[in-house]
């Protein structure tokens, strides 16, 4: 069995950079694959699932290669909204109704430990991400009052959950300086942060444990062995007892019709220059991040140096939109149109990958010599760290946790290459169509 990965366009290439990459010192401890490699397990993809996985596989003793094809956090992982959050994509009584309550009661417990497994390597290393706790659920329709007290209702008598807040119509505008919400809905145990400065600090611990990191290594080919697998990047293989893949909406072909399973999807942030905090609190009164409650949503929170990064939007080509500050702007203006008179500073974007479902998509290949988790639709930040503990669990001999997410059925999208984008994106247009009726 043979996986190989297409060549595609480069969609970053274009940008000046973002907010995140302009905010950290690039990785010093890159090292270059010269020579073939033997090794115990590859990891390939440097974002958060990749690290994570690379971390606590050589904590249990294996040696580890990382390779990355551009540069550590170049995806998802390094340009995402910050948003570290409990649970899944979708709410609990869907995943109920999907699953079933024992199944979905497994997954919140992974979820809730996603975020403390997270803030307690943000404690352990000292990793300086400015991390700040709370993120409301800004209810854009009238029906999310009622939705909203459904949850809080539902999650204390099933779950024993009391970690929400609800604002009514005038509390939310209190919390958030918008005319555009009808209530609120807050989650103390979730955070936000600067999800490259996390990445950075963990690959900062992987040298310390000895983990080769090599960057700008594409791997072209994952090749079936006698003994494991051999996995080449240009003329050099690396052979290893098992892989890890953790491409998430950058994986292409590499893992053949694997793709199918998820869509990739663009998705676009701004930064403000700096506002200030006064101001900054003006906007936001206690500096939590938002996300609201449309198909498309928007997203948004206060960086450390008190910008407002502002996320919104959607395309489904294999390329960016040709001006993602524009398109982004539109959105934030009619959220905030007080923000007219400053500048934007920076504009960048980064391709997700989304199921069906909404859950994310672990699983193996080539007899478990292969192993991969991706696709966490948008509520990957704190998940993509757990899947590098549940990976190294499962590597040692104990699948149990592994499982409940790899037993989840996942739908494949139809048509290919040719038809799958196209295909997703007129499904999507329905949504679009209600979220624009709701605005106006």
């Amino acid at each position: 069995m043979t996986f190989i990965k297409k060549k595609t366009y480069e969609q970053h290439d274009n940008e000046e950079g973002s907010f995140y990459k302009n905010s950290v010192k690039p990785f010093e401890f890159s090292e270059r694959l010269e020579n073939n490699l033997d090794i115990d397990l590859c990891v390939i993809g440097g974002g958060l699932t990749g690290i994570s996985s690379a971390l606590n596989l050589a904590k249990e003793g294996y040696s580890v290669a990382l390779c990355e094809a551009r540069t550590l956090g170049w995806g998802a992982s390094g340009r995402n909204g910050g948003q570290l959050g409990i649970g899944m994509r979708k709410d609990q009584f869907f995943i109920e109704k999907k699953l079933g309550f024992e199944h979905a009661k497994e997954l919140w417990n992974l979820g809730l430990e996603a975020v403390s497994e997270t803030t307690k390597l943000i404690s352990k290393y000292n990793i300086q991400c400015a991390l700040q706790k709370g993120v409301i659920h800004a209810g854009f329709s009238k029906r999310n009052m009622d939705d909203f007290h459904f949850e809080i209702d539902h999650m204390h008598k099933h779950y024993n959950y009391d970690g929400y807040k609800f604002f009514n119509k005038y509390e939310i505008k209190e919390e958030i300086n918008s005319d555009i919400y009808n209530s609120g809905l807050l989650n103390n145990d979730n955070y936000h942060l600067n999800p490259l400065k996390l990445l950075l600090g963990l690959a900062n611990e992987l040298v310390k444990l000895k983990v080769r990191i090599y960057e700008n290594t594409p791997v072209t080919k994952i090749l079936k062995d006698r003994d494991g697998v051999k996995v080449y990047s240009e003329f050099k293989i690396i052979k290893a007892k098992k892989v890890i893949v953790c491409c998430n909406g950058y994986l292409d072909k590499l893992l053949g019709n694997i793709r199918n399973k998820f869509m990739p999807i663009n998705n676009y942030v701004i930064a403000t220059e700096p506002l200030g905090e006064e101001k900054a609190r003006e906007i936001i009164k206690n500096n939590y991040a938002v996300s609201d409650t449309r198909f498309i949503i928007d997203y948004y929170r206060f960086s450390e140096d008190w910008r407002l990064l502002f996320g919104g939007g959607e395309t489904f080509t294999s390329r960016f939109t040709h001006n993602s500050m524009k398109f982004v702007q539109q959105r934030m203006y009619r959220v905030f149109p007080m923000l007219k008179k400053y500048k934007i500073d920076y504009s960048w974007g980064g391709t997700l990958a989304i199921t069906v479902n909404r859950l994310p998509s672990f699983g193996t290949l080539m007899e478990e010599k292969i192993i991969y988790a991706h696709a966490y639709s948008g509520h990957g930040l704190a998940l993509s760290t757990l899947a590098g503990k549940l990976i190294a669990e499962k590597i040692s001999g104990k699948s149990e946790r592994f499982n409940f997410f790899k037993k989840i059925k996942h739908l494949s999208i139809p048509g290919g290459d040719i038809m799958r984008r196209p295909i997703y994106a007129s499904a999507i247009i329905y949504y679009k169509i209600k979220d624009f009726f709701s605005l106006n």
